[in-house]
């Protein structure tokens, strides 16, 4: 037989056996869909096809080679440069290097592989991806072992939104050393990568190379205890996936967000009808969304510090200690706590989407007067902050404080004289409160002491962080009671929920960035119990029978698990405010409401633990 026909043949089995795994892939999955188990692919087909299909394709491209006269293979010295490149590699960029040394042979023969194949399509050009690729990996390592977390789409969204405040919360000089080193140790491996491979001048032995090294990695995965595999160590393969899905996820999906809540119908657009009040009762709400306050720091949940000295004197004070927040971002937990939605939008389940709009609508549809109090962050016009945007489309006014949360009550203060003393208004704030850097808290007097706000390597000055971010939480205390005292004499309910914690070093985490590699998710953390509590006032009780009612209710409900979920029902319930878009099941104003049944933190003891942070 001559040398083409072999070639060819070489071609056609290739293809018949490809044919068959696809044939046989149709059929498993019509023997699914037919309810037919007896056509369970066994563990080793699937490895031993990919060996079998790696191995004709090696002969076919080492005939190639040598009809056309190359070398089949490197030099050994070449392949040992190879290896050795490929092992430093690793340990430099690849985090799960040293997680199982048993699956790292997998890494170091896929990295060659992906090497080799890449040099042999684009040669130097091949460097404009691994040049970026292996900044971030550098980087990723530092941050890993200083924050607890990868890059992952919050870590993406948070630097694509982050403030100067937050940026220069990370920006140390410890910081700013790693990035630099990151740069010039992606650019070291990128000479030393271009070295080895101009050693080989021949395009078809480096594809003959690349394919017996992915035969190496394949056989390495083989070895492996199915129970044991990790999709991690198909690095680059996986990690560049990964990278990749990050930047969709808080790119595409953020817009995705903004968009579906724009689509949102007001719920002010079907009929409603407000039973309680009537007009010119001049009744006040006020509906704040914290932000990143744990529940299990409040002293009035139990915290050993006393954080919320205020909030605990207060004898109307209805204190729920069990919140769940929808997620670890913002939006997402205000599109949770302003709609009808019960989890955060990115469920696929139907029934756990929004289906309407912001319930303000609903209010000021009922001759509310809504006015809306951000922080500077706000008027930034970030896109992540547009959702916020968008759900507060009724409000008459927004204002933005110019430094501190502080500087805000004096803007309500102006607003409240402004209005008719029989104006019924709703006053929404949504400020920086406990978020990163820390940085709102009272500098002339911090009740916590030594406090610093940098991000720097946080987990070397825990107690630093620790006592700043406590500091945010007895700030926030004493924001409340500034701005209920604006309040006195006239009817007012305050609704406060935070829309996610912080991560303390708590489960291993610090900052924003998500988790680390546990494989937990943020329910399953202790930072996803958030601050929520209402208070009203007196003379609010006194105005309609209703009213006191509600407040029985929700005193009952205090120790029950609830979720942002039940802010809607629970505002619309409490003014007796009739719409359909009204479930009673989720308004803690009714004797037996539907407690919180998402994902939520493990209720063992290590859970609830909060690690003490004395004071100095």
């Amino acid at each position: 037989m001559s040398r083409p026909s072999r070639f060819v043949l070489f071609s056609l089995a290739a293809a018949v056996y490809l044919g068959l795994l696809i044939t046989f892939s149709v059929c498993r999955r019509a023997a699914e869909y037919i309810g037919n188990d007896s056509w369970e692919v066994p563990a080793y087909v699937l490895p031993a096809a990919g060996i079998l299909l790696l191995l004709l394709l090696l002969s076919g491209c080492m005939w190639l080679t040598r009809r056309r006269g190359g070398p089949i293979k490197p030099e050994r010295k070449v392949v040992l440069s190879l290896l050795l490149l490929s092992v430093g590699v690793n340990i430099c960029c690849n985090l799960v290097t040293f997680w199982d040394i048993g699956q790292a042979s997998i890494s170091i023969f896929l990295f060659l592989t992906i090497a080799c194949l890449l040099w042999a399509l684009l040669q130097r050009f091949s460097l404009l991806f691994w040049y970026p690729f292996f900044t971030l990996e550098i980087a990723q390592i530092a941050g890993y072992y200083e924050y607890g977390t990868r890059i992952n789409s919050l870590v993406v969204a948070e630097t694509l939104e982050a403030s100067n405040d937050e940026i220069f919360a990370y920006l140390s000089a410890g910081n700013v050393f790693i990035a630099g080193a990151s740069l010039i140790g992606a650019g070291l491996l990128c000479w030393l990568l271009m070295l080895v491979m101009r050693r080989i001048p021949h395009r078809l032995s480096l594809v003959n190379s690349g394919i017996f090294f992915a035969l190496l990695a394949l056989l390495s995965a083989a070895l492996v205890h199915p129970s044991r595999r990790n999709l991690h160590f198909l690095w680059p393969c996986y990690e560049t996936y990964s990278l990749g899905l990050a930047w969709t996820e808080a790119v595409f999906h953020n817009q995705a967000t903004i968009r579906q809540v724009e689509a949102l119908p007001s719920p002010a657009e079907r009929p409603s009808s407000l039973n309680t009040l009537s007009g010119g009762e001049g009744v006040v709400i006020i509906v704040h969304i914290g932000e990143s306050v744990r529940a299990d720091r409040m002293s009035v949940n139990g915290y050993e510090r006393d954080t919320t000295p205020w909030l605990r004197s207060c004898p109307r004070l209805i204190n729920f200690s069990d919140c769940i927040s929808a997620a670890c971002d913002t939006c997402q937990a205000q599109i949770a706590i302003l709609t009808d939605a019960r989890r955060n939008v990115h469920e696929k389940d139907p029934s756990l989407q929004p289906h309407t709009g912001s319930v303000l609508d609903l209010f000021a549809a009922h001759g509310f007067k809504v006015y809306s109090f951000f922080g500077k962050r706000n008027a930034t016009h970030l896109k992540y902050d547009m959702v916020v945007r968008i759900l507060t489309r009724c409000s008459t006014e927004r204002f933005y404080a110019p430094g501190s949360p502080w500087t805000s009550v004096p803007q309500m203060a102006e607003i409240l004289r402004s209005l008719p003393a029989t104006q019924n208004t709703l006053l929404f704030i949504n400020n920086e409160g406990s978020h990163t850097p820390f940085s709102h808290y009272n500098r002339e007097n911090p009740p916590f002491q030594p406090a610093g706000s940098s991000f720097a390597k946080p987990a070397s000055h825990a107690l630093k962080v620790n006592n700043a971010y406590d500091n945010t939480v007895h700030y926030t205390d004493e924001f409340v009671r500034r701005v209920t005292r604006l309040l006195q004499g006239r009817p007012w309910i305050y609704i406060y929920v935070s829309d996610h914690g912080e991560y303390l070093g708590h489960d291993g985490i610090w900052g924003r960035g998500g988790l680390g590699e546990s494989g937990r998710s943020y329910h399953s953390t202790s930072g996803c119990r958030v601050g929520m509590f209402i208070l009203t006032s007196q003379e609010l009780e006194s105005l309609h029978p209703h009213f006191s009612d509600s407040l029985r209710a929700l005193a009952t409900h205090t120790h029950m698990r609830i979720g942002q979920e039940h802010i809607f029902h629970t505002l619309l319930g409490f003014f007796d405010l009739k719409t359909p878009w009204y479930n009673p099941a989720l308004d803690l104003c009714t004797p037996s409401p539907q407690p919180y049944d998402g994902p939520h933190p493990d209720d063992s003891p290590k859970e609830a633990v909060v690690p003490s942070v004395p004071n100095e």
